[in-house]
């Protein structure tokens, strides 16, 4: 006896296949769909004249077929599909889940194919997500070549976010906008760099400046006041230079701290140092000298009256040099002493 047919099954109806908005096909295209443009698609199908089946993947030929699609119905933007005669194993796969995904072939309005040839016309409706099964007699159906081109087919059934090209565009317009913000942000770094940069090298320079001036002040004043003691006899005419070197090396010493009696004593080096200086005892005079002295000494202290600072230098480091006496003695002799009130 011939072997019975396996028994065919159904699925639940109204299962969604497609639905209004926009889409993009597996070849890029983007197409919008409309409620009305989805509600001609369940209209103008009809299975007398081409029946759509169900299929694994998109085969070119639309085989084999695991059922077939009897009707078709739209709702709310929403195309859905009511099935018949699908192969019992298939129907089984599609309850556990093996097919995650539906995928609509649409013939599009003009192709030689299409029964309703001013209109979107479903073709076949694939499942995909797994391997087809292995099933007996399943049946087959035949096209002519060349079936499959100018076919529009979608890669899902449910509403895509953004379609794939429209997706990519934002994807660029994004990128452009957070580098043209990154490259914003660089250069406002980079101004505010440079900025600081010139306030500090500025703040060097005043500072430096101001140091300098501060310098070239206190090298005047200790100048100033190493010519007053030399003036006042306190200070040799030729140890003002060591004097005012000795004041600057002096200036930047930290404060000594020292017993005075029963008490302590806070001075800084070049306080104590000018102090003394100033309340020491003259060591020469360049005023006036007593009259009448005799021999060499008294002829070279007269000569030295009206002489400038540097030409009593000179005479003193002579006389030093000839008697053999400290430069001390030979300004002393140079000079003279003065014994006589003002």
């Amino acid at each position: 006896m011939p072997q019975a047919a396996p028994n065919k099954v159904s699925l639940p109806d109204g299962v969604e296949i497609f639905r209004a908005g926009k889409h993009t096909d597996d070849a890029g295209n983007v197409h919008e769909f409309t409620e009305a443009d989805v509600q001609r698609m369940a209209v103008v199908y009809d299975p007398a004249k081409r029946e759509a089946p169900l299929t694994v993947g998109h085969p070119e030929h639309n085989l084999p077929a695991y059922g077939w699609v009897k009707g078709l119905r739209a709702e709310g933007g929403r195309l859905l599909m009511d099935t018949h005669q699908v192969e019992p194993q298939f129907a089984e796969m599609l309850r556990a889940g093996r097919f995650k995904k539906r995928s609509a072939s649409f013939y599009p309005p003009g192709h030689p194919n299409n029964p309703a040839s001013g209109d979107w016309y479903l073709r076949h409706v694939a499942n995909l997500g797994a391997q087809p099964p292995a099933i007996a007699g399943l049946a087959d159906i035949q096209f002519s070549e060349g079936e499959a081109e100018g076919l529009v087919q979608f890669s899902e059934a449910t509403p895509s976010t953004q379609p794939s090209q429209e997706r990519k565009h934002m994807d660029e317009e994004e990128l452009k906008k957070k580098l043209a913000a990154a490259e914003a942000a660089a250069a406002d770094e980079k101004t505010k760099r440079e900025a600081a940069e010139r306030e500090r090298d500025e703040a060097t320079t005043r500072a430096a400046s101001f140091a300098e001036q501060q310098k070239k002040e206190r090298t005047a004043s200790f100048t100033s006041f190493a010519e007053a003691q030399v003036e006042a006899g306190r200070l040799l005419p030729a140890d003002k230079a060591m004097a005012v070197a000795t004041l600057e090396a002096l200036a930047d010493a930290k404060a000594v701290s020292f017993s005075e009696g029963n008490t302590t004593r806070t001075e800084s080096p070049l306080e104590w140092l000018k102090g003394l200086l100033s309340n020491a005892k003259p060591v020469v005079s360049f005023g006036e000298f007593a009259p009448g002295r005799a021999g060499t000494e008294g002829a070279q202290a007269g000569a030295a009256k009206g002489k400038s600072d540097e030409e009593i230098d000179k005479a003193a480091h002579a006389y030093a040099r000839e008697h053999k006496v400290s430069y001390a003695e030979a300004a002393r002799a140079v000079v003279g002493f003065t014994t006589t009130a003002s």
